[in-house]
This record gives C-alpha cells, structure tokens and sequence, in this order.
C-alpha cells in the first residue's frame, strides 16, 4: 500500500517538534485528535455531538484490533513470520515507515478518509512504543 503524498514531510515535522520522545499516552491523545480532524476534513461526523469523544475512541479501537489481526498470529501469540523483520527497525524513521506501510493499508481496509499521514505515523508509533512482541502477547 502506498504511504500517503505528505508522508516524509510529516514525518520529519513529527520528528522534529520531539514527539517520537512522548509516552504512548500522548501519542494516543494525538492519534484521537487526528482522528477527529479526518473525520471533520472529509465529512465524516460532525463535531458538534457530545459523543465525540466515544465515537473516536471506538474507531481507534477498531483500528487497533485491525493491525492487531494483521500482524500477530492468534494462536502463538507472536508476531508473524511476515512481519517479524519490523522487530529489528525499532523507533526509527525507517522503523516508522515500515509499519506504516502496514497500517495504511489496514487503515484504507477500514475507512480511506483516515488513511492520511497523522493518523497513520501516529498510529504507527504508537504500535512501535507500545512493542510489536507486545502487542502481540496481550490484548489490544
């Protein structure tokens, strides 16, 4: 799957301004935000219902159990053989852009409007800080 046209400069922005140093946390409240600002960009929901807060997080948790099917095998609890080259790349623009070629295309699987750079990178660190072995071994 193609990375989205804006990738390598918002990935240089992202690794500029220090958030590859924030905790996982962080990272997600910025995944949310990007979320909501796709949403809002291509029509997708309207901002101004309260349950705002619940429908991202609801699609962030769909995103997160989709690259959790994709990566991890389900029976030995690891990640797949297919993937397992991802482990070695770490929290590098390298590593970053290779798991987010991986979750552009379950991003796009799951809804294209929020195939864009900042969900995508934020994602992908986000699954880098939290560990690919991890992620694998528990439940999302």
């Amino acid at each position: 799957m193609a990375l989205p046209s804006d990738f390598n400069s918002a990935l240089a922005t992202v690794e500029q301004m220090g958030i590859l140093n924030e905790d996982p946390q962080t990272i997600e409240n910025r995944l949310a935000l990007s979320v909501q600002h796709a949403a809002l960009s291509t029509g997708q929901r309207d901002m101004s219902d309260l349950g705002i807060g619940d429908w991202t997080l609801g699609v962030i948790r769909r995103l997160k159990l989709a690259i959790h099917r994709e990566i991890c095998d389900p029976e030995k609890k690891t990640i797949k053989e297919d993937y397992k080259s991802l482990l070695d790349m770490g929290l590098s623009n390298q590593g970053i852009t290779a798991v987010s070629v991986v979750v552009t295309g379950v991003v796009s699987a799951i809804n294209p409007a929020f195939a864009v750079s900042n969900v995508v990178i934020f994602l992908s660190i986000w699954v880098l800080k939290r560990g690919l072995a991890h992620l694998c071994s528990d439940p999302v």
